[in-house]
């Protein structure tokens, strides 16, 4: 009996959850999103990052060219910025914040219905700038493809190149997840 009712449960669980789609829509087109920002590029590298992560987990195709969606990803990157955060004794700046705001929307293709928004999407993320002030045992700085023994090697401007560039790339990621989670889980 004992068996029974572990088996059959309380009756409670979790519902699937989620964003229910149409059958119909099958495919994302990823439109080319504005830039207000002097960031080149950084409009296709966040399109880009977008498109691998819904190609990644589904459970739509990306279609080849965005006038081929069933379903239409469009925006803005309103805002790329690096902020000084941390100075040394001299004011030189150690630190530097990076952050990204978009705006964007998911509408189907053949009526235009608006299916999901976000305005002022925000991502930020923190850069080193020299050597001295990096944690090498960092879990961030251990995936970075930077080696400890290499960084007396680096300039300033060689060292924060690099910092931010891996930065960006891991913040794209990340936005990327959060707009695949916030459009099918539907919050």
């Amino acid at each position: 009996m004992l068996a029974a009712l572990c088996v059959a449960g309380c009756g409670y669980g979790f519902g699937r959850g989620g964003r229910v789609f149409a059958p119909e829509l099958r495919t994302l087109g990823v439109e080319a999103l504005s830039n207000d920002t002097r960031e080149a590029g950084l409009e296709k590298r966040i399109a880009l990052a977008i498109e691998r992560e819904f190609a990644m987990r589904g459970p739509f195709h990306i279609a080849s060219t965005p006038d081929e969606g069933d379903l239409l990803l469009s925006g803005a990157v309103r805002q790329a910025v690096d902020r000084p955060v941390a100075f040394n004794s001299k004011d030189e700046v150690l630190t530097y914040q990076t952050v990204l705001a978009l705006d964007l929307e998911l509408r189907r293709r053949d009526t235009g219905a608006l299916l999901w928004q976000a305005k002022g999407l925000r991502e930020t993320g923190d850069f080193e700038t020299v050597a001295s002030v990096i944690v090498t045992t960092s879990s961030d700085f251990r995936r970075s493809t930077l080696n400890a023994e290499d960084l007396g090697a680096f300039t300033d401007i060689q060292l924060a190149e690099s910092r931010r560039r891996e930065t960006l790339d891991r913040m794209l990621r990340s936005l990327a997840h959060d707009v695949y989670d916030q459009i099918m889980e539907d919050f």
